[in-house]
């Protein structure tokens, strides 16, 4: 499976580098630059490689309301920081999530040599942004346009804060998504950031998938990793490996420690 060997290991856990708001957004601040972006995301970054993370997810959690078409600035700006954050740091893999916007991801991932991007490439939803459906067979044709078709792709089957109009059963919109999209894996998700997907829907969906490689995007903790790689090939956590397990807090590096030595005691 593509998944071990891009990072290394079976089961592995992806840590979220959540970048503060970037240039063109509401929240961006202006006097702390770009500049103070990079500052906070080194410093997330170093915690989780020196915590013994198997891979990060650049993203731009902080780019609110988010946007389905990414502006320049922004995917400009995300590039600085991916590059000034990994160019003198141990080499560990790394993809890219520019929300919601997966050609902006792609872009990001070829120029900073990211090998996987996560996004949503297909279904149709309802929910925070109105109605969401991507193109993709543009997505696709993208990568390969641009020479990226190395770069993985991690596709939210039922992405946070919306709500598939697909009334089909999950799992067998699971066995199609992966016979037409050219996914290359599929993630589960909760309704929102930080909340996990029902256990019973997680295993229904790797079953369903078989040896296609299955990511629990939402709701990783301490209690609960363990469980869910006992079902998913890979996991992805970010809220509770910040401080006091705030949503908005810095990563800790003992948190990231204790996490992957839970992961790692029974997978």
């Amino acid at each position: 499976m593509w998944v071990e060997s891009l990072f290394g290991r079976p089961k592995p856990v992806i840590g979220m580098v959540h970048l503060d708001c970037l240039p063109g957004f509401a929240g961006y601040d202006a006097a702390s630059g770009l500049k103070g972006v990079i500052d906070h995301a080194k410093q997330d970054y170093e915690n989780l490689v020196a915590g013994g993370i198997g891979g990060v997810i650049f993203c731009n959690e902080n780019d609110k309301p988010y946007a389905k078409d990414m502006n320049k600035e922004a995917v400009a700006a995300m590039t600085a920081v991916v590059c000034s954050t990994v160019s003198n740091g141990p080499a560990i893999p790394y993809g890219i999530d520019m929300q919601w916007d997966p050609f902006a991801s792609l872009a990001v991932a070829a120029a900073t040599g990211a090998g996987f991007i996560r996004g949503i490439i297909c279904g149709t939803f309802c929910g925070d942004l109105g109605f969401l459906t991507p193109d993709t067979a543009a997505i696709i044709k993208y990568r390969h346009d641009i020479g990226a078709d190395s770069i993985k792709i991690m596709t939210n089957l039922m992405p946070e804060f919306s709500r598939s109009i697909d009334p089909r059963p999950a799992s067998l919109v699971c066995q199609t998504v992966i016979k037409s999209s050219m996914a290359d894996a599929i993630c589960v998700s909760g309704v929102m950031a930080g909340q996990a997907a029902p256990y019973e829907q997680l295993k229904e969906l790797k079953e369903a998938a078989e040896q296609f490689p299955v990511v629990a995007n939402t709701g990783v903790n301490f209690d609960t990793v363990s469980r869910i790689l006992e079902i998913a090939d890979a996991c992805i956590v970010a809220t509770c490996l910040k401080e006091n397990g705030a949503i908005n807090g810095r990563i800790e590096r003992d948190r990231v420690k204790k996490l992957i030595e839970l992961s790692e005691r029974e997978n």
